[in-house]
């Protein structure tokens, strides 16, 4: 009974980070779900089905669309001399970049109770070489706030990863692992990162599948493909979903776009969290659990997550604690690097620094 006990003190915490981890790419669900602040939330508009198709703001358009690049510097970062550390400290470039590097932003002045955990979820397959983390989602739990604030990034924004150049966010793992998506977080976001989780595709579909499925509402319309089969969502309704059901879910975007999965991933997310603390859920803890050490890399030890256990019991009483927001396309546009003709998001860092500041040094006092 005691093993059984300590099982589910530790459910808690793992259900909080596995909530997390399956959240993939970018989404269209701009804002939190509740309690955050008002002037940062928009709607989230659901589509008929009846009307025209329309192309999402991130898919590839003609390079005749796209905004004509800046100006290339007379000279790389790298061949300009400056009596001042234009790095501010972090790793030089050793690549030549597309863009201007801008320069880091001023660490943002969060509580010292706040706990930042950054979640990665690779595509890595079986006897495939190389990985990208699609699922970049930074997880800021404050200790006496009792909130978590979900703040995902998209996969294909073009910031600085220090040490390497101007490239896609969700290539800083490959280039240098966790310690490199910190530096990269810290750069281009201020925030300092204190521990990293990371999952892949089939531990995903092992932790789902080991709650005995979970049941979905979905809140707008989906018509899509994945494992060779046709797959239709409408919204208000719920479905219940395996693992490899729910991947597919969260990982379709032949007829939405990647800004639209996060809505989908969020959903998911939340069903996770709710299967877990059923009667059922938590009969499967030492399963869940099992997983959860098998398929799940993380520097997050027992003590460390004891000590959010206060707050993992917390917001699985009130989820209103939970916060979501990510970038949307008002604070980043779609642009072809030059050379490559790769299609990435710029960040609009005008429209993202105030967001920042909002959401992660005026954390509402619950």
């Amino acid at each position: 009974m005691k093993s059984i006990n300590r099982f589910d003190r530790l459910l808690m915490i793992v259900t909080l980070l596995v909530l997390i981890l399956l959240v993939g790419a970018c989404s269209n669900l701009v804002g939190m779900l509740t309690g955050g602040s008002a002037a940062l939330a928009n709607p989230l508009v659901t589509i008929d089905p009846n009307a025209a198709a329309t192309g999402t703001p991130f898919n590839p358009v003609p390079l005749t669309q796209t905004p004509p690049p800046p100006p290339p510097p007379t000279a790389t970062p790298l061949a300009s001399p400056t009596p001042i550390d234009p790095w501010s400290g972090f790793a030089a470039p050793v690549e030549p970049s597309a863009i201007e590097i801008h320069r880091p932003i001023p660490l943002l002045q969060m509580g010292d109770n706040v706990v930042n955990i950054m979640v990665l979820g690779s595509d890595e397959r079986p006897y495939s070489y190389g990985h990208r983390t699609d699922t970049m989602m930074l997880v800021s739990l404050d200790l006496e706030a009792g909130t978590a604030t979900l703040f995902s990034f998209p996969r294909d924004l073009y910031v600085f990863i220090p040490g390497w150049r101007v490239d896609r966010i969700n290539v800083a793992d490959a280039y240098g692992g966790p310690e490199r998506v910190a530096q990269t977080i810290l750069y281009n976001f201020g925030i300092e990162i204190d521990h990293t989780v990371m999952i892949n595709f089939y531990g995903f579909k092992q932790v789902v599948d080991s709650l005995g499925g979970i049941d979905v509402k979905v809140e707008a319309y989906l018509h899509d493909e994945c494992g060779h089969r046709t797959w239709s969502y409408s919204p208000g309704r719920t479905y219940h979903m395996d693992g490899f059901t729910a991947l597919c879910y969260v990982r379709m975007r032949k007829t939405s776009g990647d800004f639209d999965r996060l809505r989908r991933q969020q959903e998911t997310m939340m069903a996770i969290f709710n299967k877990t603390l059923t009667l059922e859920g938590l009969s499967r803890v030492p399963d869940l659990y099992a997983q959860f050490r098998s398929y799940v890399e993380t520097d997050i030890t027992v003590e460390d997550a004891l000590r959010l256990l206060p707050l993992a019991t917390k917001l699985a009483a009130e989820p209103d604690r939970i916060h979501r927001y990510s970038i949307d396309p008002t604070m980043a546009s779609l642009w072809r690097v030059p050379y490559s003709g790769a299609s990435v998001v710029l960040p609009d860092w005008e429209a993202i620094k105030p967001m920042l500041h909002e959401i992660f040094e005026s954390h509402p006092q619950d």
